[in-house]
């Protein structure tokens, strides 16, 4: 009899995974109504285990991470947080030592963290990241053998390290946080990646991310970006990884073939593909790789139409580094052309807006350089 009651649970174990894990592939291939039927299933099966409104809420916050610039979502996936946290304060009353539980609320609200960081509310996203750090770790000590638990301790760890060595101003408001270090955070990721057992993707994810965007170290922000596509091929979170990566070592050729590929699954309607942020950001880097190639007048042609969707999408004041950069783009198209005049008037455009990553210095360079 009992041997019958360990398998039972096993299999239990078993399943209740499986159906975690099929639901997170759901939500990374972006369908996203067939992962919430397998979370609400949860929520439906035992409405006091936090588990279903969780991935509920994360489920929510993907739809927010594959465009950050939509708010339309927001306030769907903070009402999934706000019931998430309900639930597992809960489950905590109920056993202090809950470490599972304990786990999903550090995680819920360290994610929300994240969006109010995208949303620039810093003071809330300071104390999100302090509340949720302390929670994960908590629920490590609890669990150690939770390798999932590893992604946020990881997170924070390298975070944090950056966040000091890149602007020393905010020592001061970090002074009560624990230290981080990059290279234990980073450690940290890649065992999740390899050891987690829902969180190998997202660890994944983060790892591109950082190495992209923060250690400008292409080639492994590469390794990551080219095993998350070939999971997930019409993820357009992942192929933006890849394309930067393919511009970042000067690989024209594929850059050219994966924003080309990009476009094409916006003409033809993809789902998340279809929107003017795709198309803003494709044309952009199509217009920047045929320009490297020494096709000039067509690189013009995608940077013209860069112009136009930032247009409208952007408000002024709110200029993106597409619009800026494509007007500087089509600034030395236009005198390599030989037509300094349209040139200048390109650089004094960049002049008259805000400044992003120095752009203004280098208008004036180039404008100066035109008139001589």
């Amino acid at each position: 009899m009992i041997i019958l009651l360990l398998i039972s649970s096993i299999s239990y174990s078993q399943s209740r995974d499986e159906k975690i894990v099929k639901g997170i592939d759901h939500v990374y291939k972006l369908e996203f109504d067939s992962a919430n039927t397998i979370f609400q299933s949860f929520a439906d099966a035992d409405p006091k285990d936090p588990t279903g409104y969780f991935f509920l809420a994360m489920s929510e916050w993907w739809k927010i991470y594959i465009n950050k610039d939509d708010r339309s979502n927001d306030d769907n996936y903070l009402a999934k947080v706000d019931k998430c946290i309900k639930v597992c304060e809960e489950r905590i009353d109920e056993n202090e030592n809950n470490d599972w539980a304990t786990f999903l609320l550090g995680g819920v609200i360290g994610y929300r963290g994240f969006m109010n960081v995208m949303r620039d509310n810093w003071l809330k996203a300071i104390d999100d990241g302090k509340q949720g750090l302390n929670l994960i770790q908590r629920s490590y000590e609890q669990n150690p053998a939770n390798k999932d638990a590893v992604l946020g301790l990881g997170i924070y760890n390298y975070a944090v390290d950056y966040v000091v060595e890149r602007y020393p101003f905010l020592k001061a408001v970090l002074f009560f946080f624990p230290k981080g270090n990059k290279e234990l955070g980073l450690t940290q990721l890649r065992d999740c990646a390899d050891n987690g057992r829902y969180s190998r993707t997202e660890a994944t994810v983060t790892l591109a991310y950082i190495h992209l965007s923060y250690e400008k170290n292409y080639p492994e922000a590469q390794k990551y970006a080219l095993k998350l596509c070939s999971l997930y091929p019409n993820n357009p979170v992942f192929e933006r990884f890849l394309g930067k990566c393919y511009v970042g070592l000067n690989n024209i050729s594929e850059g050219l073939n994966l924003y080309r590929s990009m476009l094409a699954k916006a003409d033809s309607s993809m789902p998340y593909y279809n929107n003017d942020y795709i198309r803003r950001e494709a044309n952009y880097y199509m217009g920047v790789c045929l320009a490297k190639t020494g096709n000039i007048d067509e690189a013009l042609k995608y940077y013209e139409t860069t112009i136009n969707i930032c247009k409208s999408l952007e408000k002024e004041g709110e200029e993106s580094p597409y619009y800026v950069f494509s007007l500087l783009g089509s600034g030395v198209i236009y005198e390599q052309k030989g037509n300094k005049s349209e040139a200048v008037k390109l650089y004094d455009k960049v002049l008259s807006i805000k400044d992003i990553e120095n752009s203004k210095e280098t208008a004036q360079k180039f404008k100066d350089n035109a008139l001589k």
